[in-house]
């Protein structure tokens, strides 16, 4: 069985215009209805670098959960920030954005590996005393456009790293978008094999050309766990690099379907879920 995350958060972050907080909370409350196993529905960042953000407390305050079995992920840029998202009833899981590169770590925290794994571990003490799931995402895990040395067993050592905070989720990002087919193979075949009780899960910054290939690519080296986006829009505005954009949901249950391959998704509100993401974010 598959599971999807998606992340109308990464879709939003980048946009200029600031989308009305409404408009934010009706459609991540149409998202809860869908079937997704996890929404990715914010975040707790400077809101000088994201100001589409900043809004996060009031978006939170409005989830509708009824009726729904969807999980609530938000993102933390540091430990203050985690206690704020641990103060939300409504979160289930808080999200650390660490990195395989340090380069990236400066410019989208303003931190290094030693700040970074000092904030992990506060992180971690505080999902401890507020009942929340931890997780770490490994932003870089599929190639490096700054110079850095970057390979796989370097990957695996990040893993190795941070799997003893009780993991059992780590999603792998492919930043900036440099996965090719032949790396995400090679790497998910690594991480799989190194650590078999693990669950990894592909967020793919993607044209809409290549994505199917990359999907491919993760599935045949066992990945069952995808990040998606209706509209395909988003990326990180911290990278310095062009938004390449995010794998698009549409793509990816078409994809399912002609596999034969089962997304416990309620497709009619899908579909409308499609719509309004292009309504409000295209």
């Amino acid at each position: 069985m598959l599971k999807l995350t998606e992340s109308p958060r990464d879709a939003m972050q980048g946009l200029a215009q600031f989308i009305p907080t409404k408009s934010k909370i009706d459609y991540i409350n149409l998202l809860m209805k869908v079937g997704f196993d996890i929404i990715d529905a914010g975040s707790f960042v400077s809101s000088r670098a994201i100001p589409q953000m900043a809004d996060t407390t009031a978006v939170l305050s409005q989830i509708d959960r009824s009726g729904s079995d969807t999980k609530i992920l938000i993102i933390a840029g540091n430990s203050r920030y985690a206690e704020k998202a641990a103060a939300h009833q409504r979160v289930d899981y808080i999200s650390y954005p660490f990195s395989v590169s340090e380069i990236f770590l400066e410019k989208n925290l303003r931190s290094n590996f030693d700040k970074a794994l000092k904030d992990i571990d506060l992180t971690a003490n505080i999902c401890a005393k507020h009942n929340k799931k931890m997780i770490i995402s490994l932003s870089a895990a599929f190639g490096n456009p700054y110079g850095e040395t970057w390979n796989t067993d370097i990957v695996l050592a990040m893993i190795e790293t941070i799997k003893h905070y009780d993991l059992d989720f780590i999603p792998l990002t492919d930043t900036f978008s440099s996965g090719t087919p032949y790396i995400i193979d090679q790497i998910f075949s690594a991480a799989t094999n190194e650590f078999p009780t693990i669950d990894f899960n592909i967020h793919l910054h993607t044209t809409n050309t290549e994505a199917e290939q990359k999907i491919e690519a993760a599935y045949h080296a066992g990945c069952r766990n995808f990040d998606t986006v209706f509209s395909g829009i988003g990326g990180c505005p911290l990278s310095g690099k062009t938004l390449v954009g995010n794998l698009d949901t549409n793509t990816f249950i078409g994809w399912a379907e002609r596999n034969k391959i089962n997304l416990t998704l309620n497709n009619k509100l899908a579909q409308q879920a499609s719509t309004q993401a292009i309504k409000i974010m295209v």
